[in-house]
Formats: C-alpha cells, sequence, structure tokens
C-alpha cells in the first residue's frame, strides 16, 4: 500500500515539473513577445515624433506662402496710393509711371 502511495506522489510530481517546464517556455515566449513589442512601440514613437516635426515644419511653409500671399496682395493697394500722391507732384512724368505695371511675381 505504501508502494502505491508513493508511486502516485511520483505521478503529481512528475505531472507538476512538466507544468513548471510548460510555464517556463510559456514565460520565455510571453517575454520575447513583450520585447517585440517594446522594439515595435519605440520606433513607433520615433515615427510618430518624425511625422509631427515634418507635419509642423509643413505648416510653417503654408502659414508662410499664406502670409506671402497676402502680403503680395497688399501691394498693388500701396503702389496705387503712391502713384496718386506721385500724379500731382510729377505730372505728366507721374501719369507715366502710374501706367507702369507692377510685376506680379518677383
Amino acid at each position: 500500500m505504501e508502494n502505491t502511495k508513493l508511486t502516485k506522489l511520483e505521478e503529481v510530481v512528475d505531472k507538476l515539473i512538466e507544468q513548471l517546464k510548460s510555464l517556463k517556455n510559456d514565460k520565455k515566449m510571453l517575454q520575447t513577445t513583450l520585447q517585440t513589442r517594446e522594439n515595435e512601440i519605440k520606433a513607433l514613437e520615433i515615427q510618430l515624433t518624425e511625422l509631427n516635426d515634418k507635419q509642423d515644419r509643413i505648416s510653417e511653409r503654408v502659414e508662410n506662402l499664406i502670409n506671402s500671399i497676402e502680403d503680395w496682395e497688399n501691394i498693388p493697394e500701396a503702389a496705387a496710393k503712391g502713384a496718386e500722391g506721385a500724379e500731382g507732384a510729377e505730372g505728366a512724368e507721374g501719369e507715366e509711371a502710374s501706367n507702369k505695371s507692377v510685376p506680379l511675381f518677383t
């Protein structure tokens, strides 16, 4: 009778050892997966930072273009006001100057 109890205990211990080995393998696989995910997260964070920087640079360039367009739109008004004042002072020469076109693009 004692022999069967001992045999049963050995079987249980063997089973527990096998489960422990399996759990250790699972842990190792999960650690590898976790490391892979952490590396992917770091790469994505770097990519996100680069894309945000790129978006900021593009936004700045667009804003500069808009400001340039607004400045360009205001040039004819200032030139027309300047030409009106010059007409009275310069006479015929002022008229010739006001008939000259202002270049649209420089």
